[in-house]
């Protein structure tokens, strides 16, 4: 998806990060306690981040090993492209060990770490659910003795594996083996970071905005020409010249495989979106793309550029509130 548009909302986000910061600290468990990374990155390039931790042990427990969890978008394919190594006064310098589907965390129910990271922190304030944890182990323990020691988790990452730009919150989270992500009368057992919004740029694809609220979404984020697909127009975030507008309809144009445009554009029921309800400003419509252009068998849609319209065809909105269409990627990953 291209259609992205800067809505005040960095500020916003570097304030509650020291908030969320500012409320781990007072806990009595694993603390996060900074984070160091870049502002932005160009796609492909490795990026390193240090993330600081502070372990107060309590009571004599153990061995227990460090579970380190981090948010990145799936099209990132980070568990292919990430090095994360610890170094601490007390455990010495280590790997941690990106944690297969055969080991389940102590107190996650049944799922796996990345699933329980996902049930406990969601996706991190992001609004695309394009994203996903990354969990890792120490390949050294340690024991509950009641000392507190300090450390770094450093992360190595190329980023941008799918070549598109992108703006979103990174977020990072610690944990021990024995604990989980539980609270008792001696603490909390764990601790997230939430960032302010990372920006990648100089890639070739769709620009992807996990941070600030857009004009459309489409659901599935990745999908192929024959999945059924969702496109929703968000009235809300900001005036358009289809505000003052009742019925909305979708003018799309596909390019296929072997060079040919298809365009539907026209206010049938086919094209028209459906208020999701009276008074929300939210239009959405659902269609299978191969049905809606009409393709062939022998034809697939590589990308759509699509408009919104009014009723008389007369008025359209496109990317960022402009007369530049949207646009969506058919790709599934």
């Amino acid at each position: 998806m291209r259609s992205y548009l800067h809505i005040k909302g960095k500020i916003l986000w570097r304030a509650c990060t020291c908030i969320i910061l500012g409320i781990v600290l007072a806990c009595c468990g694993e603390v996060i306690t900074g984070v160091d990374q870049p502002a932005t990155a160009t796609v492909g390039a490795t990026v390193p981040i240090t993330v600081h931790i502070s372990i107060p042990t309590v009571g004599d427990g153990g061995p227990d090993y460090l579970i380190f969890g981090f948010l990145v978008p799936k099209g990132w394919k980070a568990a292919q492209n990430t090095k994360v190594t610890y170094n601490s006064p007390a455990l010495g310098g280590g790997t941690m060990t990106l944690l297969t589907d055969a080991t389940l965390p102590k107190n996650g129910g049944g799922l796996t770490w990345p699933a329980y990271m996902k049930k406990t922190f969601g996706i991190g304030g992001n609004l695309i659910d394009d994203m996903e944890w990354v969990a890792y182990q120490s390949d050294k323990s340690f024991t509950h003795n009641g000392n507190t020691f300090t450390g770094d988790i450093s992360i190595n990452i190329k980023v941008g594996a799918d070549n598109n730009n992108t703006l979103v919150k990174l977020g990072y989270v610690i944990t021990d083996s024995g604990n989980g992500f539980t609270s008792d009368g001696n603490g909390t057992y764990y601790s997230e970071v939430v960032t302010p919004c990372f920006e990648l740029t100089g890639g070739t694809g769709d620009v992807v905005d996990f941070c600030n609220p857009q004009l459309t979404i489409v659901d599935p984020p990745k999908s192929l020409d024959n999945d059924f697909v969702t496109l929703t127009f968000d009235g809300t975030v900001v005036a358009t010249p289809l505000s003052g507008e009742n019925e909305l309809y979708l003018c799309a144009t596909a390019y296929t495989n072997d060079g040919k445009t298809i365009q539907v554009c026209e206010q049938t029921d086919k094209t028209r979106m459906v208020q999701t309800t009276a008074t929300s400003k939210r239009y959405r419509v659902t269609f299978w793309p191969r049905a809606f252009f009409n393709i062939t068998d022998a034809q697939t849609i590589t990308k759509m550029e699509y408009f919104v319209t009014n009723k008389a065809g007369t008025t359209k909105v496109g990317y960022g509130n402009t007369l530049e269409p949207f646009v969506y990627t058919f790709k599934c990953e």
